[in-house]
């Protein structure tokens, strides 16, 4: 498979992966903080006043890969890690699980596909989502070593890479900034008429 393992005197690299890690979720504008008469209420964080205040917050335990680099592993006091999240699709017939797992690789800059492997508990479908990133103390890391499933092998590491680069190195532009008046009404032409042709298929 894709994956390799580990033993808990290896470094902790980047391409780990772990289970049962804390991730918080919570509302900036909706939040449960302790009050000066003992109770909890809401509010958003706009109107907080003070610089010391008790939160309440969700949290959740979710698999993590590391996306730090190997040598901020060895001192940075904080490492950086994706949620890896199950793929909560249920296709029955294997060629169609084909045709999402290659478009999901292919087309959806965000997300990596990582196969089930009995062997390192990892038992769904998963996928790494790039857009959920957080952050733990390093030396809090290695203290729960016991809970790193394994790591990405060489192959799936060039993806893992690829797919970060490729992420984060995306741009907003005018991609038609080119075009002169007689090509844009060509092109918005063309546009109109392949939205009414989908809406006709449906």
């Amino acid at each position: 498979m894709i994956y390799k393992e580990l033993s808990l005197s290896d470094d902790l690299q980047q391409g780990d992966i772990f289970t049962e890690l804390p991730f918080s979720y919570f509302d900036l504008d909706a939040l449960f903080v302790y009050t000066d008469d003992s109770t909890f209420g809401e509010i958003s964080w706009k109107d907080l006043t003070k610089e010391d205040i008790q939160i309440l917050a969700d949290i959740e335990k979710v698999y993590a890969i590391i996306l730090s680099q190997d040598c901020d592993c060895l001192r940075e006091e904080y490492i950086s890690l994706i949620v890896v999240s199950e793929w909560k699709k249920d296709y029955k017939k294997s060629n169609k699980w084909r045709e999402e797992i290659i478009k999901l690789n292919r087309s959806r800059p965000s997300k990596m596909y990582l196969p089930p492997d009995s062997n390192f508990n990892i038992n769904k479908k998963m996928h790494i989502d790039f857009s959920q990133i957080f952050n733990l103390k390093r030396e809090n890391l290695i203290n729960l070593k016991n809970l790193r499933l394994c790591r990405l092998n060489e192959e799936a590491m060039d993806h893992f890479r690829e797919k970060l680069a490729f992420y984060f190195h995306r741009y907003a532009f005018d991609e038609f900034y080119p075009l002169d008046k007689e090509e844009m009404d060509s092109y918005e032409k063309w546009r109109k008429e392949a939205y009414e042709r989908r809406n006709y298929q449906r």
